[in-house]
């Protein structure tokens, strides 16, 4: 019973942990926004109550993707998540931390956020996909300190709050944009392995972060044996990746809207 339990639990907590440990800096969509056409909340207005803020939004939610973008993924708007961080150490690792949670270490001016979840039911990964509106100098800085941060030894472990990461490794970067940056990483969540791949792509002054995360289950590998090892269920015994579909097909619409 172990492992039909654990598979259940495996499937509904990889989406929980893109929806709840996720917290987003500037402007993002607000319940009004919706896919490429709703109204931006109040959330979405620039500090000094100009629209700016508000039509970057609504660029970045044109060039976001939608349902029928990816072959064999579902797309869903992801819901407004409220920013929230505790203390990082080392410091120099915030970068990693803030990517990871889709916080942006230097200032955006707005958001967009999509979850993706493929319609292969032994496929337990899912990939959250930001996309943020920078100044150009700005994306190229947040470039640069995460790139930093990613090979920094001092990160192999550090904190967050309560969270404690762990096997930080830099990863190939995606192939497309101006600039990509991959690493890998993974935290305990009581007897689960929460195992997180991010890559992060500068086109332009748009900087896009791929989240994929998938939860292992140690005690069902052994219970599988010989079972359903590899990329899904309790069992999964592989690190998740950010599919080269989700990478192509998201810079190819955001060169399209540009």
């Amino acid at each position: 019973m172990k492992s039909a339990v654990s598979r259940g639990v495996v499937a509904v907590s990889v989406v929980a942990v893109l929806g709840l440990t996720a917290g987003c800096s500037g402007s993002g969509e607000g319940d009004g926004a919706g896919d490429g056409g709703g109204k931006p909340s109040k959330s979405a207005q620039a500090p000094d109550g100009s629209s700016g803020a508000s039509s970057a939004v609504a660029k970045l939610q044109k060039a976001a993707l939608a349902s029928g973008d990816v072959k064999k993924y579902e797309v869903e708007k992801a819901p407004a998540k409220a920013a929230g961080q505790g203390r990082v150490t080392p410091a120099e690792c915030r970068p990693l931390s803030d990517w990871l949670d889709a916080n942006a270490p230097q200032k955006s001016t707005a958001h967009v956020s999509r979850t993706l979840t493929s319609t292969d039911v032994s496929d337990g990964t899912a990939t959250e996909v930001v996309l943020f509106a920078y100044d150009r100098a700005d994306a190229e800085k947040a470039m640069d300190t995460l790139r930093a941060a990613t090979k920094s030894k001092k990160c192999a472990t550090f904190g967050d709050g309560s969270h404690r990461y762990f096997g930080t490794r830099p990863q190939p970067a995606p192939v497309g944009g101006d600039e990509a940056v991959s690493y890998k990483l993974a935290n305990r969540a009581d007897e689960f392995l929460e195992r997180h791949r991010v890559s992060v792509v500068r086109s332009g002054s748009t900087v896009i972060a791929f989240r994929a995360v998938n939860i292992f289950d140690p005690e069902s590998v052994g219970e599988d044996a010989g079972g359903d090892k590899g990329r899904g269920g309790g069992g999964a015994t592989a690190d998740p990746e950010v599919a080269e579909a989700i990478v192509d097909a998201q810079l190819a619409k955001l060169a399209g809207t540009k």
